[in-house]
């Protein structure tokens, strides 16, 4: 059990280190709406060539997409990323541009955003909604939280708490029988109170790997054998999660958007002529989902001036039709 579990808690000690090495990364999008609903998105990154490939925010590709890049060339401070593509009318965007196997979905950054037109005769209506759906970091782990609003002056004991969720967390998921439950938790809840609780925050970061393997060996020695695959896919779904997040907290996002006809409605940050702007940080997403949003619509009086008449003559059609049934009865 402990060579099974050998490879992710290596990855996990690692990624603490690595994590305060990375350099910020900085992604545009611009979305371009035409009047039939079909819209253009744009997207470049700059940043720490390390940053820019890993998985806390995947950068678009695919046939789909024109790219454009530098990171095949020499070796430099930052490169530049960018991808281009044509959406159809009402086309989905993916809430996520990774497609690979090692990190399970829910340990993503999603972003899902919609584009949708509506075209009524009399009017068009445009609709543009992005989200950035919340890592609900203070809920979790509260400690984390204000690491990442103050990383130079860390909370005493944050990376304590990040384990403990960890543990306490897999165990809470995982699949155990009724009377085995209480026994693992209560044998969990003692070692955290009598060996972990009294670990210096320097210590456990320099020897995290070997307090996260005592306590997976609190969990699982008492489990059935045939739940371990299940907890190891547990885990590595909290540590890739909370890897993502504190990742995220270097990265910074820039929405523009220019939607066709007249706005109606928007929460961006700023206008800057016809185009809307949106400016965000993990601060806007650390906890609960952060919404982009904006409505625009075009009026056509001329068919509506003639919608009114006909209505108006089809109304006196009907009540002369009416009239004369009534006479002839």
């Amino acid at each position: 059990m402990h060579h099974k579990r050998l490879n992710i808690m290596k990855r996990f000690n690692i990624f603490f280190i690595l994590f305060l090495l990375n350099a910020c990364v900085e992604h545009k999008f611009f979305f371009h709406v035409a009047p039939d609903g079909s819209y253009e998105t744009r997207y470049s990154a700059h940043g720490d060539k390390t940053d820019l490939n890993d998985h806390d925010f995947s950068m678009p590709f695919g046939v789909e997409w024109t790219i454009h890049s530098t990171m095949e060339l020499m070796e430099a401070e930052s490169y530049d990323y960018s991808a281009n593509k044509i959406s159809r009318r009402n086309e989905i965007f993916p809430a996520s541009f990774y497609n690979g196997d090692s990190i399970y979905s829910a340990s993503l950054l999603k972003h899902p955003i919609a584009v949708t037109h509506s075209n009524w005769f009399f009017w068009e209506k445009y609709k543009f909604e992005g989200r950035f759906l919340g890592r609900k970091v203070e809920s979790k782990y509260p400690l984390v939280r204000q690491f990442l609003e103050n990383m130079e002056n860390p909370p005493n004991g944050w990376v304590k708490e990040a384990l403990i969720y960890l543990l306490t967390e897999t165990l809470k998921r995982t699949d155990l029988e009724w009377n085995t439950r209480p026994i693992i938790t209560a044998e969990l809840n003692s070692w955290i109170e009598e060996e972990l609780q009294s670990v210096s925050d320097s210590t456990l970061f320099e020897e995290l790997d070997y307090y996260k393997n005592l306590g997976l060996d609190v969990i699982m020695q008492p489990a059935s054998p045939i739940l371990y695959n299940e907890m190891d896919s547990i885990i590595k779904t909290l540590e890739d999660e909370l890897e993502i997040t504190l990742k995220l907290s270097d990265d910074s996002f820039e929405f523009q958007l220019i939607l066709p006809g007249i706005l109606e409605f928007y929460n961006a940050d700023s206008l800057a002529g016809d185009t809307l702007l949106w400016f965000l940080t993990i601060e806007n997403y650390v906890n609960q989902d952060y919404i982009l949003t904006a409505e625009s619509g075009i009026s056509y009086p001329g068919r509506q001036k003639w919608g009114i008449a006909i209505f108006i003559i089809c109304g006196l059609l009907f009540t002369g039709i009416r009239i004369k049934k009534k006479r002839v009865y």
